[in-house]
């Protein structure tokens, strides 16, 4: 007789879903604790495709038991977030599917299609970064990272000198901050910030020294 300890779905399976979805003890979750795992806003997930894989791979490894399931479990994977590449033969499935691909199909109407699927998971709707700003010093040098599902604000990094009235935008997930005042001096200096690993570059200099302005990337606006 096998005796199989299995831990309860925690807040530490959640933070670690990617690791955990490596280990033998997911793919022996019940069916009750699949579901507390797909319907969690909090769940720590690069994209929704990544838990639809693993929905899949659970399924995979006890089809004959688990196949029956798999309609009522996809109505916890947000599918109009996921790429509208798929297809079912269960009528449950099929209904899922429809309604994924209106959304992206109809993206003027998606206000009418608005449904708990739909509702981005926290890991995934993005970063907010806070850069630079005034302290004691009168110019502070931090980068800073706002976590939506800790609410929670983390610092990631500082910049190279302390500068005022710069810009920042965003281009390519990297933070590229522009000009601004050392002191009395308008700079022309352009730095770029990669979140990932952490690493300043210099870029081309403007031909204009500036301070105050405006930066714009495409299709946002920042002041």
């Amino acid at each position: 007789m096998m005796i199989i300890c299995l831990l309860p779905v925690s807040s530490a399976f959640q933070e670690h879903f990617l690791e955990v979805i490596q280990n033998q003890e997911f793919m022996l979750l019940p069916t009750a604790e699949i579901v507390k795992l797909l319907s969690s806003d909090e769940i720590n997930v690069p994209d929704e495709e990544t838990i639809f894989k693993a929905l899949m791979m659970w399924v995979r490894h006890d089809v004959q038991h688990r196949q029956q399931d798999l309609g009522v479990l996809l109505a916890f994977i947000r599918l109009p977030l996921l790429p509208p590449q798929m297809f079912s033969d269960d009528l449950e499935c099929q209904k899922l599917l429809m309604e994924a691909m209106k959304y992206h199909l109809l993206p003027e109407r998606r206000p009418m299609f608005q449904s708990p699927r739909t509702k981005p998971r926290k890991s995934t709707v993005g970063a907010l970064y806070a850069v630079g700003g005034m302290d004691a010093t009168k110019g502070s040098t931090t980068v800073e990272k706002y976590d939506l599902r800790t609410n929670t604000w983390v610092q990631v990094g500082a910049m190279n000198g302390r500068r005022l009235q710069f810009g920042v935008a965003v281009i390519d997930n990297k933070l590229y901050v522009v000009g601004g005042r050392d002191g009395l001096k308008t700079s022309n200096m352009v730095e770029c910030y990669n979140p990932i690993n952490k690493v300043w570059s210099t870029m081309p200099p403007m031909s204009t020294h500036r301070h105050g302005l405006g930066e714009c990337s495409p299709n946002h606006f920042h002041n």
